[in-house]
């Protein structure tokens, strides 16, 4: 189920006036729908696609915990040394997958260790990082036979056939290009492991 927010709570996390949401809303810059009493609501995900167009930063307070019931086993680590990306990721999987537990690495030689010791059955990788770059660690991780099973979802901001060409022949199961819409990823994230989470393709879903 969407999660919507009040005009005021939008302020809030924003830091600007409910007047500035407003303006937002009429200006065509935030979709928003209206309540049986006239009131504005708005989708999370369009909140975010909003911050991300107009260059702000997602406020700590966006990132809201929800996984209650604890951790099942499913375990994600997100590779990327952008923090606007590792943080819209994150709250995708708070808000829509709850039940994955999250990890982060801002470069190569992080993303191999913690690959190694998380072990997790999803790893959301970019391409382009430092020190180390993701076809690299997505060769290691193939060669690494504790890591298997282990999906890839490659991320880059590169839209080169070559370039995805390449990363699928070293191991990655799909890829995304920047900026991706976050349907998408959801999409990709139930098409990797979704038998694990116990749900079914979206696309295919009844």
């Amino acid at each position: 189920m969407d999660e919507f927010f009040t005009t005021f709570e939008v302020a809030k996390l924003c830091y600007v006036s409910p007047g500035t949401v407003i303006r937002w809303i009429r200006e065509g810059k935030l979709p928003a729908a209206v309540t049986a009493g006239g009131h504005r609501r708005v989708r999370w995900e369009d909140l975010l696609v909003l911050l991300n167009s107009m260059k702000m930063p997602i406020p700590d307070e966006f990132m809201t915990a929800k996984n209650t019931n604890g951790s099942k086993g499913i375990k994600m680590l997100i590779v990327d040394d952008e923090m606007y990306i590792r943080k819209m990721i994150r709250f995708v999987i708070a808000n829509d997958f709850p039940e994955i537990e999250v990890e982060e690495a801002v470069d190569g030689f992080s993303a191999g260790w913690k690959a190694f010791s998380h072990m997790p059955d999803l790893i959301i990788l970019d391409i382009r990082l430092p020190g180390m770059d993701g076809f690299r660690i997505c060769e290691l991780i193939r060669k690494m036979p504790e890591l298997k099973h282990t999906k890839i979802i490659a991320i880059t901001g590169l839209p080169e056939s070559e370039t995805k060409e390449k990363i699928m022949k070293l191991g990655a199961d799909d890829y995304l290009v920047k900026p991706f819409d976050l349907d998408e990823l959801k999409n990709k994230i139930v098409e990797q492991i979704g038998e694990r989470l116990g749900r079914k393709n979206r696309k295919n879903a009844a």
